[in-house]
């Protein structure tokens, strides 16, 4: 009993000291809860009710359920607002379209996207997702354009990034596609100013460094949040030690900027409440140049909420503050919580204060000083290292709750766990911390002291260069990074990318992995890597089957993403940039290339074979990418699985001239740009059971015709349609039957050996 009571008046006595935090969680409570059933939120709403009763007073627990109801109304009135926009628009029928622009422009070549508020049109005051062409916008742009609304993008592929949830989580209905018609972008003049502002701090940031060199990268990474392009090796290595979060700008960061001016307010001999005045107004501003990330307003407005209390002479807490902004957001839109990056940024903050006192005694053994030496007796040496020790020690047990915090969420989302996270923060920060300070000392003396500017950006490249090392070292120790794998048989997936694109993966389960084929530059980057990281595949080989840009995956970027060590390459020349990097640039990265011409089989995992039924001329150059083909024949568990690729007519011709075996049970086909395919000797000769079809809307060239898919069902063959079924993956059972699983329709289709 008396056990029982100290619980309850220490638990009481928590209330008491973090009444904002509590009140947040019973707003996340009563979220989470509503997604369910209301009736389930307000049984937690009265219990919350109860347990505030029972820990304080009658008042807290009814501010706790008021709260959580409110936020559970809230967040039920945005979905149903969303889900009847979304419904309206897409009902609509095409036409002219005027909306605000919300954030700067992500642009690609003469192509942008960004979220945007309707002006016009059937539900004025909605957001969508705008997909213009010509002028990039800037926030608060007024851009106009003709199109039409589509549904928000699907998950094609197994792994895929989310984007409908994501947009979903932000309120937006629809997507407006004006991607063909160059439209109007009008700009107030504060609007062109701030955009001019934050081109100048990216400038300033890295004058005097080449802008596309990876020192130049990693800083306006770490400093503005900006992704580095091309710099999948860069980035893996942060990934894998657990650092990724130094290129967002976060919570992190936003410290670090505030931890920068107040040392120097302080100085400058300002006061601290004159200082605290000062320093909220550098926050947010650091946080609009930077594009106000989530995490960043986040950390802006903790800040506010934390250094605010020196203000009114109280004592600051770190959870209260966390509260305040938690128990706002949800207020006013509880979807925000259930992003991958808001429930990181929360949680791992979260974990520090509640967690970083308990973790830290964990390394007490360090800050320990000499056995009866009075630090007063000391001398200036071993205060020195003292001090070392216990900011060690200190470091250790935040890095340590972080690691606890973050864990969960990160298998979860990424499918990640990085236990030298731990330790690598320790050096990382100090060098993210030197980094970021000198990259706004670069800034502030750009506009007096240009010269000078370039000398500490140019120094700052050899400490984004450590950085790099340190993060590189870190992810290369073993044990340091786990990949949780979701798949442990063996399977084939037949990837479903825009455009016409092609990509295939054949995995043991473990770790041997093949690419046939990697995919579009763009579709590697933002499709197949994630998909095979989240499902813990990492290909060490390659055979790509002709020299076409849509199937080379960008060459370099597929070896930075993977440990690639051999390549099998359809012909010895080409036009092609991306494939004539895989010729000349793969073997100096240690690659080991393989002509497809030069060998008769190539050996697979699992104990299958990849016959090459047929090799396209190696020196010709002068052919289309679509009549270089090399044709492959899976022989896998006693089923035989034929990729035509892109073949053409005349690629089938060739082929049944050689009086080659090539009936198979699937069909893995892709399109010819030009040329008909799937001739009927052909279609005869092979006699397939299945053909897993690519299916693209756009280009034309690349859409399946229906004549052909009534021409494929009359013979008898299934069609795995991919424009319906999206990525395709197919696997044998333990019956030794063969299965093929549509990811985005579930279709399934089982085959029985012949």
């Amino acid at each position: 009993m008396e056990t029982q009571l100290r619980k309850r008046n220490a638990a009481g006595a928590f209330c008491e000291k973090h009444p904002l935090f509590l009140t947040a969680l019973a707003t996340v409570g009563c979220v989470l809860a509503v997604q369910f059933s209301w009736l389930l939120a307000g049984f937690l709403a009265v219990g919350f009710f109860l347990a505030g009763l029972l820990l304080t007073s009658w008042r807290v627990g009814l501010v706790w359920m008021i709260c959580g109801g409110i936020a559970a109304g809230v967040f039920t009135w945005r979905t149903e607002t969303r889900n009847s926009a979304e419904q309206e628009l897409l009902r609509s029928e095409s036409g002219e379209m005027r909306g605000r622009v919300l954030k700067d422009a992500k642009a690609g070549g003469r192509s942008w996207v960004v979220p945007a508020v309707l002006l016009t049109g059937p539900q004025r005051g909605a957001k969508v997702w705008w997909e213009g062409r010509g002028e990039a916008p800037v926030a608060g742009s007024v851009v106009t354009a003709r199109g039409n609304f589509a549904p928000l993008p699907v998950m094609r592929n197994p792994g895929e990034f989310d984007q409908a949830s994501w947009l979903r989580g932000q309120g937006v209905a629809a997507v407006f596609k004006a991607g063909w018609v160059e439209g109007k972008v009008v700009t107030d003049k504060w609007s062109a100013l701030g955009a001019e502002m934050r081109l100048w701090f990216r400038s300033a940031v890295t004058v005097g460094l080449p802008d596309d060199s990876v020192e130049a990268g990693v800083i306006r990474a770490v400093v503005i949040g900006e992704q580095p392009l091309d710099a999948d090796t860069v980035v893996a290595a942060f990934r894998n030690s657990g650092t990724l979060h130094a290129f967002s700008v976060s919570g992190l960061h936003v410290a670090m900027v505030g931890s920068i001016a107040w040392m120097l307010l302080r100085l400058a001999g300002v006061s601290r409440r004159w200082a605290v005045l000062i320093l909220l107004p550098l926050i947010f501003g650091y946080s609009w140049l930077t594009g106000n990330s989530l995490p960043a307003v986040r950390s802006a407005w903790m800040a506010a909420v934390f250094l605010g209390a020196f203000v009114f002479r109280r004592q600051p807490d770190l959870l209260n503050a966390l509260g305040a902004v938690l128990l706002v957001a949800m207020l006013w839109d509880g979807r925000l919580l259930f992003q991958p990056g808001v429930q990181l940024s929360y949680g791992v903050v979260a974990a520090i204060a509640i967690g970083a006192a308990w973790a830290t005694r964990l390394f007490s053994w360090m800050e320990k000083p000499e056995l009866y030496l009075p630090v007063a007796m000391m001398t200036s040496w071993q205060k020195w290292w003292l001090e070392k020790r216990r900011w060690v020690a200190q470091s250790l047990g935040v890095s340590l709750a972080a690691a606890i915090g973050s864990t969960p969420l990160t298998a979860f989302h990424f499918g990640l766990i990085t236990p030298i996270s731990v330790v690598a923060g320790i050096f990382i920060i100090p060098l993210v911390f030197v980094l970021l300070s000198l990259g706004l000392l670069g800034v502030a003396l750009e506009p007096v002291a240009l010269p000078v500017a370039k000398w500490v950006n140019q120094a700052n490249g050899y400490v984004a260069k450590s950085c790099v090392l340190t993060a590189e070292k870190f992810a290369a120790v073993p044990g340091g990074h786990l990949q949780l794998r979701q798949r442990y048989q063996p399977f084939l997936l037949v990837y479903d990318l825009a455009h016409g694109s092609g990509a295939a993966c054949f995995s043991d389960g473990g770790r041997s992995s093949v690419l046939l084929d990697c995919g579009d530059r763009y579709s590697f980057k933002r499709r197949l890597a994630p998909s095979l990281r989240r499902m813990g595949i990492t290909p060490d080989s390659v055979v790509l089957s002709h020299p076409d840009g849509d199937h080379l995956g960008g060459a370099k970027a597929v070896w930075e993403a993977f440990p690639i060590r051999q390549v099998v390459l359809p012909v010895e020349r080409s036009r092609s940039p991306a494939f004539r990097s895989w010729l000349k640039d793969a073997p100096l990265a240690g690659i080991k290339t393989i002509h497809a011409a030069g060998i008769h089989d190539l050996q697979m995992p699992d104990g299958a074979r990849l016959e090459i039924l047929l090799a396209p001329e190696p020196l010709l150059q002068n052919l289309t990418a679509d009549d270089r083909v090399a044709i492959f024949m899976l022989h896998w568990r006693g089923w035989k699985l034929l990729f035509t690729n892109d073949a053409g007519i005349e690629t089938e011709l060739k082929l049944l001239e050689f009086k080659r075996d090539i009936a198979a049970d699937v069909i893995i086909a892709g399109h010819h740009r030009t040329d008909f395919a799937w001739s009927d000797p052909f279609l005869t000769a092979v006699n397939p059971r299945v053909i897993i079809a690519s299916n693209a809307k756009f280009p034309v060239s690349e859409k399946l015709q229906p004549a052909t898919l009534s021409d494929w069902r009359a013979r008898g063959i299934q069609v795995m349609n991919q424009a319906e079924t999206g990525g395709v993956t197919v696997q044998v059972d333990p019956a030794g039957d063969l299965r093929l699983e549509g990811f985005v329709d579930k279709s399934v289709v089982i085959l029985k050996p012949r």
